[in-house]
């Protein structure tokens, strides 16, 4: 992994931004540099560093990086890593914007997140107990899955002595091994793609196989046969709710395949956390989660592709552990942790959410409960 020196001027830059609390830090040629806190976009003044040019990015990159790495990344139109500036790990992707070399860096937290600490459903730590079977842990960038991936596969550290293989792209979070035994392959280094580590992983006695990102066709496929012979797969995918990662999947196969793929689909998955970060009243995001769970009424709507049917099935089975990510927002909002104004913006059907606050619609509940390790 490459080592970043903290005297240089990117390690001066990262520097910096880790005493703002930056998660992320981005940089185009002629353009201020951008930082996010919080989720929040700010741009760093020019008298504390100046406006870059093309050139000074250039030059920063190749006084940090081996040169074996700087020559792919100018090679390259776009690639990842990860690499280490004073102890903090970082998730890399190099980009070119109209012929300019630009970067974006996000912080990898050293400490592996907890499912106590992160807010979420106490039942997630069910659906890491599952024999076997599809996990997809969705949502926009920057939205948390990783973070809550990795929890769930902690959590299985935790209390399962389990074989996990997980194949990334950059790896990520580096796991101490408490119960379960890790071997983290990264794709570029270790292998050549997603599909063949996945094939290569069934034949290597894991239990548990995670997806850093699921983003073509082989990828998916080789998942699903990996789920219906006899294994948890955990895997993250970009996508903004439970229907629109169900489209997805079926988008990345030719529309001869698509039924086919849906029924396979239908057959292998658990279960799909759809996940958004939205403002607390704590100054602070919170998670917001969509959830459905492998049941008949799901499986069936997925098999014939009626996702229309899916948000009222989701909706009316909070005792079967599913919910929307509406009805998830009402719990936070009477509770406290998100302001009126807040759930108005992110939710989906505001005036549905407004009924139920008014009492005009049967509240749900049993969403959020203390989280007590299994």
């Amino acid at each position: 992994m490459e080592r970043i020196a903290l005297s240089s001027s990117l390690g001066k830059l990262l520097d910096w931004c880790r005493t703002q609390s930056a998660t992320d830090l981005h940089a185009q040629a002629d353009r201020r540099y951008a930082y996010r806190v919080d989720g929040k976009l700010e741009r760093i003044p020019p008298e504390q560093f100046p406006v870059p040019t093309n050139d000074d990015i250039v030059k920063m990159l190749r006084e940090a990086f081996s040169s074996s790495v700087c020559d792919r990344i100018e090679k390259q139109y776009e690639m990842d890593l990860s690499f280490l500036c004073d102890r903090m790990r970082y998730r890399a992707n190099f980009s070119k914007q109209q012929g300019a070399q630009s970067f974006s860096f996000r912080v990898v937290p050293q400490r592996i997140p907890q499912l106590d600490d992160l807010q979420l459903p106490a039942m997630l730590a069910e659906l890491v107990k599952e024999p076997r079977g599809l996990l997809l842990v969705t949502g926009a960038s920057g939205q948390g899955k990783s973070t809550t991936a990795c929890a769930l596969l902690q959590r299985l550290n935790e209390t399962l002595a389990l074989r996990i293989i997980t194949i990334e792209d950059p790896i990520e979070y580096l796991f101490l091994e408490d119960q379960c035994q890790f071997e983290q392959r990264e794709v570029g280094v270790d292998t050549a793609s997603f599909a063949e580590a996945i094939r290569n992983a069934v034949r290597q006695d894991p239990e548990v196989i995670f997806i850093g990102e699921i983003r073509d066709r082989p990828t998916v496929q080789t998942a699903m046969q990996a789920a219906e012979t006899g294994h948890l797969v955990l895997a993250t995918l970009h996508a903004d709710s439970v229907c629109q990662t169900l489209d997805r999947i079926r988008e990345l196969h030719p529309a001869s395949e698509q039924d086919n793929a849906s029924a396979l689909l239908a057959r292998s998955l658990n279960a799909i956390l759809c996940q958004r970060l939205v403002p607390g009243t704590a100054n602070k995001r919170i998670p917001c989660l969509e959830i459905m769970r492998h049941t008949a009424a799901t499986q069936e709507a997925i098999a014939r592709n009626d996702l229309n049917l899916l948000t009222g099935i989701i909706e009316a089975s909070v005792s079967e552990g599913m919910h929307s990510f509406d009805q998830h927002l009402m719990q936070h909002l009477r509770q406290g942790l998100l302001s009126e104004e807040t759930a108005r913006y992110y939710a989906v059907n505001w005036n549905r959410l407004d009924m139920e606050m008014h009492g005009y619609v049967a509240a749900s509940s049993g969403i959020l409960k203390p989280d007590a390790k299994q």
